[in-house]
């Protein structure tokens, strides 16, 4: 009887503490840091389910973008608005900035906030080649393209304010105008909930916040929660490297003229094998981020003038022509009608030069190298200095040394001994010397 008694006993106590411990609250954050493109949309939304999934209480995504592609921003906000558990954005570290398709995340959230130093806005649609103008009067030439697809933007970002209640004519001048906000001016006009300094203290602030979730009220209980990190997987981690636009153009301009270079000149082999990689990064990272056709073209023109500038004399012409087709390829290389993902003026600039340096300098010395014709034996002695090691007369001859050896010579005059003497030629296996007048 007491064996089964203690037998209950240590039950009951098993199931209180393993209660206790499964009602230990959690919540599930994730990051967003850098350009929003389709690896990290992936991420993200994958983590928000298996968040859901997992019994925790509510998401936290930390995010710092610029901005990104606007098929990519869609799927997140999608995640964020079919999650069952709400989904909390905090715009963070301090200086951190929620640009772009960041603020259309930004106003998707349940709940949001900014850290001191953020910034929001900029939500007006880039694409090179296409204006986007207000859907007015005051224009007589009006970019239809443009029109569809800014005020296609304003529908959405209005939408969501709606739904979150939030300050929609400032969203309408954020797209529109490509206005941003500072931290505390977009908590002014409604954007913002919490201005918090750290993850800890926006914990503190929403700990017993009630808000209508899916139509029913949820309150926020962060006091004693521990946080479950949702990271990207290693390859994940890879590609999202490759992703960023910058690299994806340095990759195709590297491929590109490592390979010309090696069909142009073969037996170089390390522009070729630098080439051949740097293609198989381009391709596995394409894959996942659309690239415009017309850009990669005019990179690729671009790379084979340059390098036509070294073996055939243009004047210069090939190189203004391969600095426009560069220029354009890098501006149309991708073609996504929101800000945050494309190649900066600044990589445009650095990399241009970078060209022009390798293949009109370095390269043009590596070629003269390899074409040029060796010389072996004594016809190599041409031209070099050396040091009589004996009188040189006309009839006897001497010998020199050159090189650290001792050879026989003639000359057409005197040469005293220790003088300094010069090849000027070869007579079988003796050199034909005379006096070196600039010793």
């Amino acid at each position: 009887m007491k064996s089964v008694f203690y037998f209950l006993l240590t039950f009951i106590l098993f199931l209180g503490s393993n209660n206790l411990f499964s009602a230990q609250s959690s919540y599930a954050r994730i990051d967003l840091s850098g350009s929003v493109n389709p690896v990290v949309a992936e991420h993200i939304s994958k983590s928000i389910t298996d968040a859901s999934e997992e019994g925790n209480q509510f998401v936290l995504l930390v995010i710092d973008t610029p901005g990104g592609l606007v098929n990519s921003m869609r799927d997140i906000i999608k995640s964020i608005l079919s999650s069952s558990i709400p989904v909390v954005v905090f715009t963070s570290p301090k200086g951190a900035q929620a640009a772009s398709a960041g603020a259309f995340i930004m106003l998707a959230a349940d709940i949001n906030a900014m850290s001191p130093g953020s910034e929001i806005g900029a939500m007006h649609p880039y694409s090179p080649g296409v204006p986007f103008a207000k859907d007015d009067n005051s224009s007589d030439e009006k970019d239809v393209m443009g029109m569809k697809i800014l005020n296609d933007m304003v529908a959405y970002g209005r939408s969501l304010a709606q739904q979150k209640g939030r300050n929609q004519e400032w969203v309408e001048d954020a797209i529109i105008n490509a206005s941003s906000s500072t931290y505390i001016e977009a908590q002014k006009a409604g954007i913002v909930d919490y201005i918090a300094d750290d993850e800890a203290d926006l914990l503190s602030q929403i700990d017993g916040k009630e808000i209508s979730f899916q139509g029913d009220p949820f309150t926020f209980k962060t006091t004693g929660i521990v946080v479950k990190e949702y990271i990207m997987n290693r390859g994940d981690k890879f590609l999202n490297f490759f992703a960023d636009p910058q690299l994806i153009m340095i990759l195709l301009i590297i491929a590109v003229g490592g390979l010309f270079i090696e069909i142009k000149d073969p037996g170089l082999i390390f522009p070729g094998a630098i080439g051949v990689v740097s293609l198989f990064l381009f391709l596995m990272v394409v894959r996942i981020v659309p690239v415009s056709a017309v850009g990669v073209l005019l990179i690729t023109a671009s790379v084979v003038l340059f390098t036509l500038e070294v073996f055939i004399t243009s004047y210069g012409l090939l190189t203004i022509g391969g600095l426009m087709a560069f220029i354009s390829g890098a501006l149309l290389l991708f073609d996504n009608p929101i800000q945050g993902f494309s190649v900066s003026w600044v990589t445009i600039g650095f990399t241009g030069l970078f060209i022009i340096f390798l293949l009109v300098v370095v390269l043009r010395a590596v070629v003269s190298a390899h074409r040029s014709t060796v010389q072996v034996g004594v016809e190599s002695f041409i031209g070099q200095s050396g040091s009589a090691a004996s009188v040189i007369d006309f009839e006897n001859g001497g010998k020199i040394y050159i090189h650290g050896e001792l050879w026989d010579v003639h000359s057409d005059s005197s040469i005293s001994k220790g003088s300094k003497v010069r090849v000027t030629g070869v007579d079988g296996m003796s050199l034909i010397v005379t006096e070196d007048k600039n010793k």
